[in-house]
């Protein structure tokens, strides 16, 4: 027995974290099993902690009151530790080791402290421990909103003109620009994650015309449609064209958009951010005008 407890520790030395324990003391310990393993317990339950399966043995068992933190009342036994904790090989020790007692079931490593501990402490066979239940990863629920942002499905504005954008702009001559005003409002989407609902929603705020010869205009709103029935109307929202030439005018509506969550806390603005653009041809003219004198003039 000796022999494969010293065989056993030098191979685990290289797999991870190693628990000690002195096969004899707990070899006729009620709590374990005289099988193929030095020791065996049963019972008990596996947990997650930070990434590492522990094991907590049954209450009551000799097991629990080696885990605690102080030693037992009376006299002190040098050959019994305390203070342990007792970390769950895996799959990968059972690998290594190869099963150790009835399945299902893994090995088991203790650390300790105290005058019976040492280091490092051979592992025990566990089965019958109750499997750690379900971790609930929490899910940042910004990450989760930006998640939303993504459904908002913002489209391309349509863009309008007038003269239209199929006819003729004239230098010199203001260009009125809008876009389709219904489609001028917020919209929301939602998304869930880690039992974290989040809303995204965005509202338009401007238009940035980018004329295609080098300049811009930006409109704090859809611009006003033009109507040839009311013609002393007046628009916030136009450019005047300083050369011919052919160009491709592109309009970018831009979006303020905020978030709210349940579920958890969180809440606020994810800044301003631009929608797809739409894109026209322009072909800009210059009106020229003959200078015809008059009768009797010079």
């Amino acid at each position: 027995m000796r022999a494969w407890i010293l065989t056993a520790v030098a191979v685990l030395a290289s797999v991870g974290p190693v628990l000690v324990w002195p096969g004899r003391a707990w070899a006729a310990d009620g709590d374990g099993q005289n099988n193929s393993a030095a020791v065996q317990a049963s019972g008990g339950q596996l947990t997650i902690q930070a990434d590492h399966i522990y094991w907590t043995p049954p209450v009551h068992s000799r097991w629990a009151t080696a885990g605690n933190s102080t030693p037992p009342p009376g006299k002190p036994n040098p050959n019994q530790p305390y203070g342990c904790t007792y970390s769950a090989g895996g799959a990968s020790a059972t690998a290594t080791l190869g099963v150790g007692g009835p399945q299902p079931g893994q090995w088991v490593f203790p650390v300790c402290s105290g005058p019976g501990a040492i280091d490092p402490m051979p592992p025990f066979w566990v089965s019958g421990a109750t499997p750690p239940a379900a971790v609930v990863v929490q899910t940042s629920p910004v990450v989760v909103a930006q998640q939303a942002v993504k459904h908002l499905g913002l489209s391309s504005p349509q863009v309008e003109m007038a003269p239209p954008d199929g006819s003729p702009q004239l230098v010199g001559v203001a260009t009125w620009l809008w876009v389709d005003p219904t489609g001028w409002h917020p919209v929301s989407a939602s998304a869930s994650a880690g039992g974290v609902t989040t809303t995204a929603t965005a509202t338009p705020t401007k238009v940035v015309w980018d004329m295609g010869d080098g300049h811009s205009v930006a409109c704090d709103g859809p611009g006003t449609p033009y109507s040839a029935s009311d013609p002393s109307a007046t628009t916030d929202c136009s450019y005047v064209w300083p050369q011919a030439g052919s160009f491709a005018v592109t309009a970018t509506i831009y979006w303020s958009v905020t978030w709210t969550a349940s579920g958890a806390a969180g809440g606020g603005s994810l800044g301003v951010q631009a929608g797809p653009g739409s894109t026209v041809p322009v072909t800009v003219t210059e009106s020229q005008a003959i200078n015809t004198p008059t009768a009797g003039g010079d």
